[in-house]
C-alpha cells in the first residue's frame, strides 16, 4: 500500500511538472519582449513591455506582435505593433504613445498621403526645365 501511494504521488508530481512547463511565454515571446525592452525610445520614455497581448503565428512562420507599453507604476503609456520571423528577427515596431498615461487608446491608423513617399510624389514632373 505504501508503494502504491508513493507511485501515485510521483505520477501526480510528473503531471503537475508537465502542465507547468507549458505555462508562460514561449522562447520566441521572451526574445521579443527582451528586444522591445532594449529599444532606446522605450527607455527614454520610461516604458517597458511586461507581456505580449498578441503573438499570433501565420502559416509562413511570421508572428504578428502587439503589446501595451507600461511605465514603472504599471500604467499604460503606449502601444506597439510589429512582426517577428521565427528564429530570424523582429521588425522595428510601430509605436503609439497615449495622450493621457493610464488611459488606453485604440490603435490609430496612419493617414494616407502622410507617409514616406509623399514628398517624392509631389515632386514628380517638377524636374522639367
Amino acid at each position: 500500500m505504501n508503494r502504491t501511494v508513493r507511485m501515485m504521488v510521483m505520477i501526480a508530481g510528473v503531471g503537475v511538472a508537465l502542465v507547468m512547463a507549458g505555462c508562460g511565454p514561449s522562447a520566441e515571446e521572451r526574445i521579443v519582449i527582451e528586444q522591445f525592452n532594449q529599444l532606446e525610445e522605450l527607455i527614454v520614455k520610461g516604458g517597458y513591455v511586461r507581456e505580449l497581448e498578441r503573438f499570433e503565428g501565420r502559416d509562413d512562420r511570421v508572428f504578428i506582435v502587439e503589446a501595451e507599453i507600461v511605465n514603472e507604476e504599471g500604467l499604460p503609456i503606449g502601444r506597439l505593433r510589429s512582426e517577428r520571423v521565427e528564429g530570424f528577427g523582429t521588425g522595428r515596431p510601430r509605436i503609439q504613445w497615449y495622450e493621457t498615461p493610464g488611459v488606453s487608446e485604440e490603435w490609430r491608423m496612419p493617414q494616407r498621403g502622410r507617409g514616406r513617399g509623399r514628398g517624392r510624389q509631389e515632386n514628380r514632373g517638377n524636374n522639367e526645365n
